[in-house]
Formats: structure tokens, sequence, C-alpha cells
């Protein structure tokens, strides 16, 4: 047999539609969610009250479930309704019986702001100074939005207080109300300066602390920065996101800085202290004699400070820089001539003493 909607609304299968009505608001009332939370049986009895009464408040679906009520449920086409569902219907009928969440107070936007800084910036930790056009309290009203002596917000007469008003029929939703915006309430004395709106554009500025090892897309939230809030509501917070430029000798992997180093022939060859960029300016580093590219050289604490424990490294990758004698251009004769007679006499030199290159005359001497 299908449900007996009629028992589960405890009314006779002959009660008219305002017998129905009651039973259903009182029944629901009773097992609404809301007042018997984390309660799986209240809430599949108030489920059931809904579907009941979604079918004989609807005369024509009372009168097609009157007439096939007695047979099996595989022949009604029974229904069930989830808990949205359930809750809207109540709403439709009868309103705001809970006491619906009331939308007057509303807490103002965040703003967004991002700022850019150096990648040394960023390592070490600054403080920067951040300008910018926002919303800001009103100072004619005081972010009120009400004029001196006005006689303050009314309840928006169109959704009740609300904030939202119900679509036609039993499922429509619920959307936001045109006449008060959603906020509930109607100012009847709005300030002139920021027509009621509490708050007006302004220059503001402040200053921001980048703490030591921000990376890039990191985000500083100020508290209570943000645009004033709606009929007393709180303000929002200004969100500071973190863009850090890329610089063109450093790059950051997790606490350490890498840094790749050019070398000249000469300089590898005889080593010595070369300047080496890093994030607290460039520092002298001893190469040792002979170096070669790809060696690695490791600057202990050079590296990304922690908030615990010490700082990372700074690794020195060696990179022999190869001369271009096309680069000098046509009016470089002179001195490519030059440079081609130095490399022929070095050529001599490093075949005459092999130990100078021993791999490559190792390599040689097989072919």
């Amino acid at each position: 047999m299908a449900q007996d909607h009629y028992a589960i609304l405890g009314v006779d299968a002959k009660a008219s539609a305002d017998e129905i009505k009651r039973a259903y608001r009182r029944l629901a009332l009773a097992t609404h969610p809301d007042r018997h939370p984390d309660d799986p049986v209240a809430e599949e009895r108030f489920r059931q009250i809904s579907a009941a009464y979604a079918i004989l408040s609807d005369p024509a679906k009372r009168a097609r479930y009157d007439t096939t009520r007695h047979l099996p449920e595989a022949f009604t086409g029974g229904q069930e309704m989830n808990l949205q569902t359930a809750k809207d219907l109540l709403s439709a009928v009868f309103g705001d019986v809970l006491g619906r969440q009331r939308r007057q107070r509303k807490r103002g936007r965040d703003i967004r702001y991002t700022l850019t800084v150096d990648f040394a910036e960023a390592v070490l930790g600054t403080e920067k100074e951040i300008v910018f056009e926002a919303l800001g309290a009103c100072s004619t009203c005081g972010g009120t939005g009400e004029k001196a002596g006005g006689r303050g917000p009314e309840t928006c007469g169109l959704c009740g207080g609300r904030g939202e008003i119900k679509g036609e029929g039993f499922f429509a939703p619920w959307t936001p109300c045109g006449r008060c915006s959603g906020m509930g309430l109607i100012h009847q004395d709005p300030c002139k300066d920021c027509r009621g709106r509490g708050a007006r554009r302004e220059s503001r500025s402040f200053r921001v602390r980048i703490p030591p090892g921000t990376e890039g897309g990191a985000q500083r939230v100020v508290k209570g920065q943000g645009e004033p809030g709606y009929f007393g509501g709180e303000p929002g917070n200004l969100l500071v996101t973190i863009n850090v430029r890329d610089d063109p000798w450093l790059r950051r992997d997790g606490h350490d800085i890498h840094c790749e180093l050019p070398l000249s022939l000469g300089e590898a060859a005889r080593g010595g202290k070369i300047p080496v960029p890093s994030v607290s300016g460039s520092v002298n580093v001893e190469i040792p004699p002979g170096v070669t590219t790809g060696a690695r050289l490791r600057l202990r604490g050079k590296g990304v400070p922690q908030e615990r424990g010490r700082p990372g490294d700074q690794i020195v990758t060696i990179a022999l820089e190869t001369p271009r004698l096309d680069a000098l251009g046509p009016r470089g004769g002179a001195a490519r001539d030059a440079y081609e007679a130095l490399l022929t006499e070095l050529e001599k030199l490093e075949t005459e003493h092999p130990k100078l290159l021993p791999r490559r005359a190792s390599q040689r001497d097989k072919g």
C-alpha cells in the first residue's frame, strides 16, 4: 500500500483544505529540523509531513491520490521530498514561522590590493605604504547612512524585513528584495552626502609589513580595514596579495637561493675572489683555480630566513662564458684579430703543456 497521507497529517479523508493546512502547520513546526538538529527520526517525519501536504493541498493531485491510494505503491508513483524542498514548502505556505534570519546587518565587502615587491625585499622582509581609492565611512553621518536627527531605518514593507522575496509556487527560489537591496531595512531620512549608504569614496593609505621569507602569492589580512558594513554591520578586511618581481640573477627554491655565476676563461683558470650577487648586496666569493662549468659553491646562511631554525643557503653554480668574436661586429676587426692571436698562442701553450688541460689531452691522445 502507498503511504497514507491523511494518516500522516492526522486528518480524515474528508478533511477540508483549511483543516489539512492547520494540521500540516502544527506537525511541520513540531518536527522541523531547526528545532531538532541531528535528529534523523524528526527529519524523516518532517519530510513525510511535507510530502503529504504537497499532495493534499493541491486539488488535482489530491483527487488523483484519492483514486489510487489503495493501490500498491509501485502503481502510485509515490514521491519523496528532500529536506531543503520541505523547508521551502513550509516557508512558502506560512512565511517566516521560525524567525527566518534577517539581513538588516551586513558585513562590508573586502578590499583586495596587489602589492609588488622586489625579490630581495620579499626574502629579507620590508614595510611598504600602499595608497588606494576605496569606500570609507561617511564623515557626515558617521557611517550610519542616516541624517542627523533622522527617524531611523524602517522595515522594508515589500519583503517584511527578510531581505528576500519568495517566487511563485511551492518550490520557487528566494531572491534578494529589489526595494531594500537585500538589507531588510530602508532609510526614512537618508544622509544626503552618502545617499544612505553610510560610505563615500576616499583616498586611503596603510603601512603593510612583509615578513622575511614571504613568497609570491602570499596574502596579508588587515582586519576591519575593508568597506564599511551596512546598517551597523562589521567592516570587511583589507586583503593584500604579495607579488614578487623576478630577479635577473637570483631565484628561490624553498629556503635556498640559486645563482648562476658567469666566469671568463681567465677567471676560471686563475680563481680568486669574484663578486657574487646576493639579496644583501654583492659578496666576494673565493673561486678555486681551474673551476669548471657546473661546479657548485655553497654560501651557508645566505639563503631565505626562517622563523625557526637557521636560514637557507645560497647555491652558486659556475658557468664558463665562451667569447663570441662575431659579437664585435664589422668595426671590431682589430680587437678580433688581437683576440684570435691570443687564442692561437694559448692553444700552442696548451698543446706544449698537456697538464694544463689533462682531460682534453687524454682524449686527444686516444684519438
